[in-house]
């Protein structure tokens, strides 16, 4: 029996490999004519030479341990650059803030975001049809109803959940110090607890022991989607995503028999669902019993959630079942992966750089000193505003944030013909079905802009007036005159909440523990879409950074 089913399994399989090769065949063909007459329009626009006729520059671009090098050396040829893709075909990586003002927030719809499958179908499968996996009119919509949870209003709010992991976490770093420890491992996990608790008012239990299956789920999808992702590219390209959505489940379910990568991503998303589904339920059940023991919406009593702006005053759901599910595990992977990789990089900053380390722990020591002459004061840290304020705290993260952007570009696809007006006066013809990367990391990073020292770590240039080169770029980005957290539609809406969760960290732990470099390892960072901390010569993909933590004796 168990040989008639393998039997079964490999030939659905085969099935499908032909089909798809057959489809892929007939793409390329297509695409040969159509990337022609793409390459034609943009035959003027600099950029590198292609590396391979199959790869393009692709290759060079997404190399873990080269990119960023290859991705800094195209500067040199301006604001818009010509890269060379997958079968001939050319993309467009862009910094002009002119031209992404254009895009980004003056026609959007023209420019959709998509993922590195070349669309958006992979992060609607993956997520649902949330805030990551949409665009236009239903982003919008889901967008204007989740505005509210991350107001500056919600987020003072939230800082006595925040600043309560917080001070888990020093428990825990308190336990392990003296010592080497993994602080991204415990920062992700903490990243996790901030968005369940403050979120959904969930706990993951992932700063204790192995954590949930949500918790196991987040570590794997990095390394899977790095294995996976250069197919999906291939799959999409191909036109087999068009077929029936049964055949591709199961041919998707008879692949991943033999496939491991693609059993983990069906094995994620069926995790993604699972627990999006009971964390909605409980959040659900909680809610209505606030309202039966007579804690409205807005009583102070009440624990704040800020995902409850998805349920009506008598707690049943404004959203579909699928959309609540969504934009869970959107809030969840958005917000963690950002949170904890900024603070990963901030800690690497301050074990390189010792006396930005020990001028920020004065900074807070005075804080902390002054809320404890307050009213109410005592062991109670240091007040939203009084935090928020603090400006060598916000120099750090505005410039780690500016420097280090932990995603480096974003992808989008013009869906027409658009003939947009460039910084130097000249206009850009974009052809229709161009994929252009953002190029976040170049707009932060662009020297016209910041001036000679745009690419060192600099946190004091926050502290006196910007030069007059960085308010004349116009850069549309929502913060700081820089991309990190995008522009447009598609900002991140997470901004106030992650700022509000890194300062809230450090403020509890650079005044506990000193960070220094390990004695036996090298930090390096892996570049990718995402860009994470990772140890000079292991092969594993999952985000690792080993400090030496010391505690300080307390005042």
């Amino acid at each position: 029996m168990l040989d008639v089913v393998l039997t079964c399994i490999r030939l659905v399989a085969r099935a499908f490999a032909v089909l798809a090769i057959t489809l892929l065949s007939v793409n390329i063909a297509k695409g040969v004519v159509k990337h022609h007459a793409k390459r034609k329009t943009l035959s003027n626009v600099p950029g590198p030479q292609r590396h391979s006729l199959f790869t393009g520059n692709l290759v060079e671009l997404f190399d873990a341990h080269g990119g960023l090098s290859f991705y800094e050396s195209l500067s040199m040829y301006g604001g818009v650059v010509k890269i060379h893709g997958l079968f001939g075909d050319v993309s467009l990586l862009i910094s002009d803030p002119q031209v992404l003002a254009h895009m980004l927030v003056k026609d959007p719809n023209n420019f959709p975001s998509i993922d590195v499958a070349g669309s958006i179908e992979a992060q609607r499968w993956l997520f649902g049809p949330g805030l990551v996996g949409s665009n236009g009119s239903p982003h919008r919509r889901q967008r204007k109803m989740l505005n509210p949870a991350f107001s500056h209003a919600q987020m003072r709010n939230v800082m006595p959940v925040l600043s309560r992991i917080s001070c888990q976490l020093r428990e825990t770093l308190e336990a392990e110090a003296d010592g080497e420890v993994d602080v991204a491992e415990w920062f992700g996990r903490s990243s996790l607890e901030f968005i369940g608790q403050a979120a959904f008012g969930h706990t993951f239990h992932a700063l204790e022991g192995d954590g949930s299956a949500y918790v196991r789920a987040l570590k794997e999808i990095i390394p899977v989607v790095a294995v996976i992702g250069p197919i999906l590219r291939l799959f999409i390209l191909s036109g087999a995503s068009q077929l029936s959505p049964w055949f591709l489940r199961a041919a998707g379910h008879a692949l991943s028999a033999v496939f491991a990568p693609l059993r983990d991503l069906l094995h994620i998303k069926k995790t993604y669902y699972t627990e999006g589904r009971a964390i909605w339920d409980a959040r659900g059940i909680a809610f209505k019993a606030n309202i039966a023991a007579g804690a409205g919406r807005d009583d102070e009593s009440r624990s704040p959630v800020l995902l409850d702006v998805l349920l009506d005053e008598n707690g049943e759901a404004r959203v579909t079942e699928e959309e609540m599910i969504s934009q869970i595990t959107s809030v969840v992977f958005g917000g963690t992966e950002t949170t904890s990789t900024v603070l990963s990089r901030i800690l690497h900053l301050f074990a390189l750089y010792p006396d930005a380390q020990d001028r920020l722990r004065e900074e807070l020591s005075e804080a902390l000193a002054a809320s404890r002459l307050e009213p109410d004061g005592e062991d109670s840290g240091i007040k939203y505003d009084s935090l928020m304020a603090l400006p060598f705290l916000d120099a750090i993260c505005k410039e780690t944030l500016r420097l280090f952007a932990p995603v480096p570009f974003r992808p989008r696809r013009s869906l027409d013909a658009a003939i947009v007006s460039n910084s130097d006066g000249t206009s850009l013809h974009i052809p229709a079905d161009t994929e252009i990367f953002v190029n976040i990391h170049g707009v932060n990073t662009d020297e016209q802009i910041w001036g000679d020292d745009a690419h060192v770590w600099k946190p004091e240039r926050w502290l006196a007036p910007l030069p007059a080169s960085v308010i004349h770029a116009k850069v549309p980005g929502v913060f700081a005159n820089q991309l990190t957290f995008f522009a447009g539609p598609k900002s991140c809406i997470g901004l106030n909440f992650a700022l509000v969760a890194i300062k809230t960290m450090l403020a509890t732990l650079i005044p506990a523990f000193r960070f220094s470099l390990p004695l036996d390892h090298e930090i390096e960072w892996r570049f990718a879409q995402t860009i994470t901390p990772s140890v000079k010569g292991e092969k594993r993909l999952n985000p690792r950074m080993p400090l030496r933590v010391a505690r300080l004796n307390k005042t």
